[in-house]
């Protein structure tokens, strides 16, 4: 009897102390932003939790599977931009920033009530997003001036108004999958979801808008089914519209008529497509420096300064080429068809929509979150066994 005791004190000992971890990976872990070197301190946040893990023996060896050697592979060729001067150490930076893909793995227990916690802190991020603009902290100078003179934007704690919006999409998607059937409506997801949702709309960020619309479609097309979800989208979308914030329905509006950060980035693009077919097919590292020495000869007329594609695809494409993108595609396609977890998929199929119009791996933070969400969808059996 007293050994049992102490199996069950120890069990839980160490269950309180995986949600202790998941607690500072998901509460805190987004505060990195603040420090001077915000990429750096997000990949020693990585290690950090990858040592200790490892020191407490974290493994789930059932789930390493197909989809965590395709992910080997890619980030094989992640680290063949080593070999260039131009970006050695950023390639390296961003191995340990994707070594989070494997973070999931190693949590096998708990993970469902870090997933919940993550999810409660996205409307809790919202929140101070809206604070922070209603105090006078938004950040201004993102936008055409001649189209939105005075706008400010939020950006708390990250200092760009569409990493804010990159990172609050998963945690608001996750909410929003909590506070509907099957799983119950719940009250505090609901306003977890609507203050992300909020916090969002203070970013402006019209690629984050459009994303968080198309991903919570999907989620509850998947909950709800096509047709009543249609219907119902129907018949509210009047009234949402009628309730939506002037500022809010003007920037929308703007996408049917490209303003100068469109057409930069279009420029952008065409200046990629410039570049001579063995530069793609084999990829330039990671870094500014990289991109901008190898972009310089083929730049359009303006583009004085590139500080990243404004496009996730065009970025992993530059860095680890077409072989490396090619792997990428595939464990993207496996992760949205056979992903166990349409909250995840949804939160995945969000920054994978706002990858089209901007980079959420620019930042540390989104990118750490970003593999974190893909591997995730590598576990076999999703959150199944982390219910009881």
């Amino acid at each position: 009897m007293n050994r049992i005791f102490v199996n069950k004190y120890l069990l839980f000992k160490e269950q309180d102390s995986q949600s202790t971890l998941l607690l500072l990976l998901f509460v805190l872990f987004p505060f990195t932003a603040l420090f001077p070197h915000a990429h750096l301190f997000a990949a020693l946040f990585v290690l950090l939790f990858w040592a200790v893990l490892l020191w407490r023996g974290e493994r789930e060896a059932c789930a390493f599977g197909g989809d965590v050697i395709l992910y080997s592979l890619f980030l094989s060729f992640s680290l063949s931009g080593c070999i260039l001067p131009s970006a050695r150490w950023e390639t390296l930076l961003s191995a340990c920033l994707r070594l989070s893909y494997f973070l999931p793995l190693l949590f096998h227990r708990r993970m469902q009530k870090g997933m919940w916690i993550f999810s409660l802190f996205g409307g809790v991020l919202g929140l101070l997003a809206l604070l922070s603009l209603a105090f006078g902290y938004g950040k201004a100078g993102y936008d055409d001036p001649s189209l939105f003179p005075t706008l400010s934007r939020a950006s708390f704690p990250f200092g760009n108004p569409n990493i804010l919006a990159a990172f609050l999409l998963p945690p608001t998607l996750l909410s929003l999958r909590d506070a509907t059937p099957p799983t119950g409506v719940r009250p505090l997801s609901l306003l977890s979801f609507l203050l992300g949702s909020a916090g969002i709309a203070a970013s402006y960020s019209r690629g984050a808008l459009v994303a968080l619309f198309l991903a919570a479609l999907f989620l509850l097309i998947r909950r709800f089914g096509a047709w009543r979800t249609l219907l119902s989208l129907f018949a509210f979308l009047p009234l949402v519209l009628l309730l939506l914030p002037s500022g809010i329905a003007s920037r929308l509006s703007s996408l049917l008529s490209p303003d100068t950060s469109v057409l930069y980035r279009f420029s952008l693009w065409r200046s990629v497509f410039r570049l001579p077919p063995s530069t793609l097919l084999f990829g330039i590292g990671e870094g500014k420096e990289a991109l901008l020495l190898t972009l310089s000869p083929v730049l359009s007329a303006g583009l004085l300064k590139v500080e990243h594609t404004h496009s996730l695809y065009l970025h992993l494409l530059l860095s680890t080429g077409v072989f490396g993108f090619l792997l990428f595609s595939l464990l993207i396609l496996r992760a949205l068809v056979f992903g166990k977890d349409d909250g995840v998929r949804a939160g995945l199929l969000a920054l994978l929509l706002f990858g089209i119009f901007d980079d959420p791996l620019y930042s540390g933070q989104t990118e750490v979150l970003f593999w974190f969400l893909l591997g995730i969808s590598a576990k076999k059996d999703g959150f199944s066994s982390l219910r009881s």
